[in-house]
């Protein structure tokens, strides 16, 4: 079954400031109340977007159309949407018992794509539930925020299977903090934040301030923990209600004042232990200081006392030493601070292999990062990848032996070759060392090797008797080429590589 004909929901960036949702289970007609509300739901929620529903004539006969159109008036009956868009001529004579004031009615798909309806459109979510003979593509191309054949996907089915594994080495009681930061480790922070919120995560961590106002202003209400605050955006920071990370005298002296000029009291602040690591964090020498300090005052309170493991996920007699080390002392600060301040805090130390391999050390709190994304330094086999980045055939070449391929000549052709010319490149996050046949992509299964350097916006890759046509899907990393895979090659790590990947490729969220 094609991609595009799988059954699933799909969420992308609209035009002007909208949401757009598909849902493309044509065969099902239940679907739309059972399942794509619930995700448009899921998607919108608490963020003031209207809600408007555009649905087709569909296929088959007087019971099913019966069926239905039953669903469509529960609809509209329901509040779910604040507009129904019906297109097909079969829809239409039915409009006058869709019991919904703002609803508009066309004949085919044209007329619809040629009316002003289209202009509307702003700061709204867009569930489309559209039969193959009116051209969803059409649609969709028109209401879409980046028509781009580069597209990165994210399963959020994956994304909750993995959650789930790793809630699974947990007690019920023990929090679960989701890494968000750098727009969601490339995948978009807002999509996968309402999706962790709808999913009942605990908390939220981000880097810095404008990510969280971003998370607030998109509707999430779910406590959000801002792991490098600024001075100049603390205002920023209380105003949107973020909980910042205080690692230094002087940012907790920041906040005191800040605090005081927004008369708040009890505000909740995550104080960072620097056990090892030596990155950030009060050592324990400092902590008699700023218990003092935090003692003496009531703008703010601790909500939780953290540090990080340097070396979690390296499984050896030295390093397990050194992670059983930093997680004594951590015991012993923490211990040391709750007795100071006279109260109880959250305790969190482990990261996503802190979860995997010390279980037993899990306190109150963790926080999930990479293995969110499918990426474990145990039991990869046990997750699922959630990411996959593809792109579209732009052009197919046929070289002769003795030529060459991109810039430098570094492409040479030594018998004859058939290369396909992809619309990405390392300004879209495909790094240049893949190129000259380093890395390859997979076009139908079959691993097709790159062809010369890997240029800004291009890519050229070898599919030599393969009968590649213009159009056809070439997949960079999925499950056949997972994240760490192409991570080795470059000699990196996985983060680095879903971080690379631009904002100009074309991002689409899906259930199925």
């Amino acid at each position: 079954m094609s991609r595009l004909h799988s059954p699933r929901f799909e969420v992308e960036a609209g035009i002007n400031g909208c949401l757009l949702v598909r849902d493309t289970y044509d065969s099902d007609l239940t679907s739309l109340t059972k399942h794509a509300l619930g995700f448009l739901e899921q998607q919108s929620a608490n963020s003031g977007m209207r809600r408007t529903l555009i649905v087709s004539d569909i296929s088959g006969n007087e019971l099913v159309w019966e069926m239905f159109i039953l669903n469509l008036r529960q609809v509209a009956l329901s509040g779910s949407v604040n507009r129904i868009i019906g297109i097909g001529g079969e829809l239409q004579t039915y409009a006058n018992e869709i019991a919904i004031e703002d609803k508009h009615f066309f004949r085919n798909t044209s007329e619809f794509l040629n009316s002003d309806i289209i202009k509307s459109f702003k700061d709204e979510a867009i569930l489309f539930k559209v039969a193959p003979k009116f051209s969803p593509q059409r649609i969709q191309s028109q209401l879409q925020q980046l028509a781009h054949d580069t597209l990165l996907e994210i399963n959020f089915d994956a994304l909750f299977h993995n959650i789930d594994y790793f809630r699974s080495k947990l007690d019920t009681s023990t929090k679960l903090m989701c890494m968000v930061k750098a727009s969601a480790y490339g995948s978009g922070s807002i999509e996968v934040a309402l999706a962790m919120q709808h999913y009942g995560c605990n908390y939220l961590g981000v880097a810095f301030v404008n990510e969280g106002v971003e998370l607030r202003q998109a509707g999430i209400t779910m406590p959000i923990i801002v792991l490098d605050p600024m001075k100049n955006a603390l205002n920023h920071l209380f105003t949107y209600n973020l909980e910042p990370e205080v690692c230094t005298k002087r940012m907790l002296m920041l906040l005191i004042e800040e605090a005081n000029r927004h008369h708040l009291r009890e505000y909740p602040i995550h104080i960072k232990l620097d056990t090892g690591m030596h990155r950030a964090g009060f050592e324990k020498q400092d902590l008699e200081e700023i218990c003092q300090l935090l003692k003496h005052q009531n703008r703010l309170k601790v909500a939780s006392v953290f540090s990080h493991l340097a070396a979690a996920d390296d499984d050896n007699d030295e390093m397990n030493q050194f992670t059983l080390q930093q997680i004594e002392t951590f015991r012993e600060c923490s211990k040391e601070l709750e007795e100071c301040l006279g109260y109880c805090v959250d305790k969190h130390i482990l990261n996503t292999a802190g979860i995997e391999r010390f279980p037993e050390y899990q306190f109150n709190m963790v926080r999930l990062g990479i293995g969110l994304w499918g990426v474990n330094c145990r039991n990869q086999h046990l997750l699922r990848s959630v990411c996959s980045l593809s792109t579209k055939i732009m052009q197919i070449k046929h070289i002769k032996a003795g030529e060459t391929v991109g810039y430098n000549r570094k492409g040479v052709i030594t018998e004859p070759k058939e290369i396909a010319l992809l619309p990405l490149g390392y300004a879209d996050g495909i790094n240049r060392k893949l190129g000259n046949g380093v890395g390859s992509l997979f076009y139908k299964g079959h691993r097709v090797p790159t062809v010369g350097n890997i240029c800004m916006d291009l890519t050229m890759v070898d599919v030599t008797g393969l009968n590649a046509k213009e159009g056809d899907e070439v997949v960079i990393f999925s499950n056949n080429q997972r994240i760490d895979d192409m991570a080795k090659l470059l000699d990196t790590i996985p983060y680095e590589v879903l971080t690379s990947i631009s904002p100009r490729v074309r991002r689409v969220y899906y259930r199925s």
